[in-house]
């Protein structure tokens, strides 16, 4: 049986047990197990943890033909399903490619991005290239499946979450932000009737590089909605900190039709994602008050 000779790096049971709860310790426990069962199925011969990822534990290998491969172990039933539906409704189109899935132990195998853990060093202009790659994800439409739609999402978990977190920290975003906010989910809501698969998980961490430094998504959270949703997550949290009307921007160059609908969508997810770090005390709130406070979304959601 192929084995992994160290325990799951501790940065990785840190991330996951702040993401999930002491409850995961135990699934935790026996991830080492998992691997070692799916690589003797799959014949990878295993080679150690990528201590990454806030949702899976990582390890990489190679199958018989030295192809890298990464084998990804998801705690948590709902993402193993959507990254494994994204993952196969891409076929490896501007994606990670999707070699293996196992639904008994929640297990993915997918090639190594440029054939190396981690991808290609990032280049200088890696958000024009992400930008001029982004509309790949969005060429087909999609049935819905077993992805949720975004409007779903917006309805059931981030208007309520707004509202109840805009209970202690209104006095921050100001009263008026926060209602024009919620009209605006509700209009967006109402009004939105694409349907392709998005990522909706626009971290710079979640784009590697190939060899020939080509952007490569991976780690879907994926739904179903307008291809607007994935530019406006990508343009409020790609680098949160910094960059956000640079994006905007090359937005405007790639999809000049959309940029109206991504701010607002964009409006939303940064008075969310500000009430998320004021919640947890993160200082990546200023980040988010800031980018509010640019006349690209004040404009729409108010000072």
């Amino acid at each position: 049986m192929a084995t992994l000779t160290h325990d799951v790096p501790p940065g990785s049971h840190r991330r996951l047990t702040e993401h999930y709860g002491a409850d995961v310790t135990s699934w935790l426990s026996g991830v080492d197990r998992l691997f070692a069962d799916a690589a003797d199925r799959w014949d990878v011969r295993l080679a150690g943890y990528h201590d990454a990822g806030w949702t899976s534990v990582v390890a990489f290998g190679h199958l018989g033909d030295d192809q890298p491969v990464v084998l990804k172990a998801l705690p948590e039933a709902e993402r193993f399903v959507l990254e494994r539906e994204a993952l196969t409704h891409w076929g490896g189109d501007g994606v990670c490619r999707l070699r293996r899935a196992s639904d008994d132990d929640q297990m993915l195998m997918i090639e190594a991005v440029g054939r190396r853990i981690g991808g290609s060093t990032r280049p200088d202009d890696h958000a024009q290239r992400v930008a001029a790659a982004l509309p790949r994800l969005h060429q087909r439409m999609v049935m819905r499946g077993q992805v949720p739609l975004v409007v779903d999402y917006y309805r059931d978990t981030v208007v309520p979450r707004i509202e109840q977190r805009a209970q202690r920290f209104a006095d921050v975003l100001g009263a008026s932000r926060v209602s024009r906010t919620l009209a605006l989910c509700r209009d967006l809501v109402s009004a939105s009737t694409a349907r392709v698969m998005l990522h909706s998980d626009l971290y710079a961490e979640n784009v590697l590089f190939d060899l020939d430094q080509t952007p490569i998504f991976i780690d879907p959270h994926a739904k179903v909605g307008p291809p607007a949703f994935d530019w406006a997550f990508w343009c409020v949290y790609y680098t949160p900190n910094e960059g956000f009307a640079d994006r905007v921007a090359l937005c405007r160059e790639q999809v000049p039709d959309l940029v109206d609908e991504v701010l607002a969508w964009s409006a939303t997810l940064a008075v969310d994602g500000c009430l998320y770090y004021l919640d947890t005390d993160d200082p990546t709130a200023m980040a988010m008050l800031d980018d509010l406070g640019d006349p690209l979304l004040s404009s729409i959601v108010g000072n």
